[in-house]
């Protein structure tokens, strides 16, 4: 679900500026450890309007929506619709281009302290993945209105194969999300194809040293998130530090294992 919101897809990868394409430490296939991995910390606010609520991510995400089972849209050809699935209980969708990428449950605890989000997400290869969500209320007295702060996530394992044909050239594949990103690593825009890549999506990745890229994702030329890969001493684990434009504070950290 983060992916589906905040990643608008798999926009991260690597490549490497190295005196040969063969020993770059960022080549071979990476698997996801999520046990390893940190993807709580993320803060996010619901405010009540009078016709519904406003939901941002305190960077680039932020859209109106009622309670009506009706779609309201995101950005890039996203929607969400939401329902009411009992006393603080709501039933969630959200499309792609009027297909449905996600359902979502989501369960306000009694003293109204917690909501817990129970995800299940399609993706483009025909599987499909559960993930988990919960948050702790940081402000706001009762209800969905207020600020939320991850607190536990349970999160689907991911894997995505890097080759570098030449010094400071990259191509990186998903199998599961379909995938490819080819570039280079010297700030320039790189290419991004995808049954769920928005158009007007971009990035950059540029070698700041031997073992880590710096790297940013932009939608229609606003700066969206930023990020680092580094791969760690050893060349058997990487890396992936990302967090929303304007808040650093909150970064996560997912770390792939190589096979």
């Amino acid at each position: 679900m983060k992916a589906f919101l905040l990643g608008l897809a798999i926009l991260t990868t690597a490549g490497g500026a190295v005196a040969h394409a063969q020993t770059s430490p960022f080549a071979g296939v990476w698997k996801m450890d999520p046990a390893k991995s940190k993807f709580t910390g993320d803060t996010l606010t619901y405010t009540k309007t009078a016709t519904g609520f406003k939901f941002s991510n305190g960077g680039p995400v932020a859209y109106a929506f009622a309670i009506d089972g009706k779609d309201y849209p995101i950005m890039a050809g996203r929607t969400t619709a939401w329902t009411k699935a009992g006393p603080g209980a709501w039933d969630v969708m959200f499309k792609l281009n009027g297909k449905v990428m996600t359902k979502a449950h989501r369960v306000l605890s009694a003293d109204g302290k917690t909501l817990t989000s129970t995800y299940v997400e399609s993706r483009a290869d025909g599987t499909s993945t559960t993930e988990k969500d919960v948050y702790q209320r940081v402000s706001g007295t009762e209800g969905l209105a207020g600020e939320w702060k991850d607190v536990k996530a349970d999160v689907a394992d991911d894997t995505m194969k890097i080759t570098v044909p030449a010094p400071g050239a990259f191509k990186l594949e998903d199998p599961t999300d379909k995938v490819v990103i080819v570039g280079k690593t010297d700030g320039s825009p790189v290419s991004l194809t995808g049954p769920t890549i928005p158009p007007g999506a971009a990035a950059t990745y540029k070698a700041v040293g031997p073992t880590t890229w710096a790297y940013t994702r932009l939608l229609n030329g606003k700066l969206f998130s930023k990020g680092e890969l580094t791969v760690l001493p050893g060349g058997k684990t990487l890396t992936d530090s990302s967090w929303i434009a304007g808040k650093e504070s909150e970064k996560s950290v997912a770390v792939y294992v190589k096979q």
